[in-house]
């Protein structure tokens, strides 16, 4: 298993780039992410499976390789559920921590979940220095309302 493959896939499954969210995903973050996934996941064994299936589409134009990570990925039994929880452990910091378990939080990585770089927002009872509740998160890019 390639951690680089996993980044990618990652990256087009979190939706980068897009406002708010970092330009690539950390190198570390994602060598856990996919150890925790294959080792405690009910699917993890299917963790090479997935991203063979994503070297096989990836570099397909953009809206074929839509299409094919729909059908190809997200349509399948084993490989849908596994992708869904990479989405989680990246947006959440949750994960399984025991064979069969429910996704948990894992403290180490909760202040550096993407949701709150989405929520423009600081992680919830994360102190992240001194004072830092008096300064407001980044402003959100203007939307059209």
């Amino acid at each position: 298993m390639n951690v680089d493959d996993f980044i990618s896939l990652s990256e087009l499954l979190v939706g980068i780039p897009s406002p708010g969210l970092p330009p690539h995903l950390d190198p570390k973050t994602a060598r856990f992410y996919m150890d925790q996934l294959c080792a405690w996941s009910i699917q993890g064994p299917f963790m090479d499976q997935l991203l063979s299936t994503w070297n096989v589409i990836k570099d397909q134009p953009p809206d074929l390789r839509n299409a094919s990570v729909n059908a190809l990925i997200m349509n399948d039994p084993n490989l849908g559920p596994l992708a869904r929880q990479v989405i989680l452990a990246w947006y959440s910091g949750f994960h399984p921590w025991a064979e069969g378990q429910q996704p948990t939080p894992d403290p180490a990585f909760y202040s550096q979940a993407l949701v709150w770089n989405v929520a423009y927002a600081h992680p919830i009872a994360v102190p992240l220095s001194f004072g830092y509740w008096q300064t407001p998160p980044p402003e959100a890019p203007n939307e059209q309302r």
